[in-house]
């Protein structure tokens, strides 16, 4: 519950001022910019500072990941367009189902859709900030569902370097959150670190079948609808998870 004008006039100017930097720095485009404040706004009103920090560290890692080395990925055909700033349809297919998570802890509590939400995120940060330390993989890249060699930035390819880069994103969110202190009852601590990294490494997963997939065989299917389906199923392994534990 809100209970004062400090509660929103506080997440609005960090937001507003987060969102010009970022602007600035052409890391989003202008619907990205009032997309990413609308996302982040709603989580931290509803579930928390502790959530909108977890949301945040996706859009610095994932920026941070897009930016690195971006000459040399674009020399070899597999950079970003517009230097990775993303546009709504970005932001909304990696941060809807942690959104709807967020807000449903937030109004229910109980954790399990505070396991959501962290699935959520780490696929979604472990899929895009992974899948750019990837693309600079030596060893050329195999399509997950058969194995076979394919090119550099096919859709569905993975490599061990992407690989391993997921799963150690995905654990820099879980660790996150745990220092943070995000737990309920026995999903906290290492429980919730090994549960977190292991959802997000199985929702990055999925987002290379659904491109190797869908993205490649349905011409109404893109990579926003990919990375929607890859969060739920990170936010729905991490609440299997968490009712495991429990």
């Amino acid at each position: 519950m809100i209970s004062s004008i400090n509660e929103i006039a506080i997440p609005v100017i960090i937001l507003i001022s987060i969102g010009v930097l970022a602007y600035k720095a052409k890391v989003v485009r202008g619907s990205g910019l009032w997309s990413g404040f609308l996302i982040g706004f709603i989580v931290w009103i509803f579930a928390g500072w502790e959530y909108f920090v977890i949301s945040l560290t996706f859009f610095v890692l994932a920026g941070a990941a897009t930016q690195y080395k971006y000459e040399q990925k674009k020399k070899r055909g597999v950079a970003e367009a517009k230097k990775g700033a993303r546009g709504y349809g970005n932001v909304f297919g990696n941060g809807l189902a942690a959104m709807i998570c967020a807000v449903l802890e937030g109004v229910y509590g109980g954790g399990f859709f505070l396991a959501g939400f962290l699935g959520a995120m780490a696929s979604a940060t472990a899929d895009t900030a992974g899948g750019e330390i990837g693309r600079l993989s030596k060893r050329p890249p195999v399509l997950i569902t058969t194995f076979k060699t394919v090119a550099v930035g096919a859709e569905g390819g993975i490599t061990p370097l992407g690989e391993a880069a997921e799963l150690g994103i995905a654990a820099v969110i879980a660790g996150l959150a745990w220092i943070l202190g995000m737990r309920s009852g026995g999903f906290s601590g290492p429980a919730l670190f090994l549960g977190i990294s292991a959802a997000g490494f199985i929702g990055a997963n999925v987002d290379s079948v659904l491109g190797a997939t869908c993205e490649t065989k349905l011409g109404w299917w893109g990579n926003n609808q990919t990375n929607l389906w890859a969060t739920v199923s990170g936010a729905l392994s991490a609440m299997a998870i968490f009712a495991a534990t429990g």
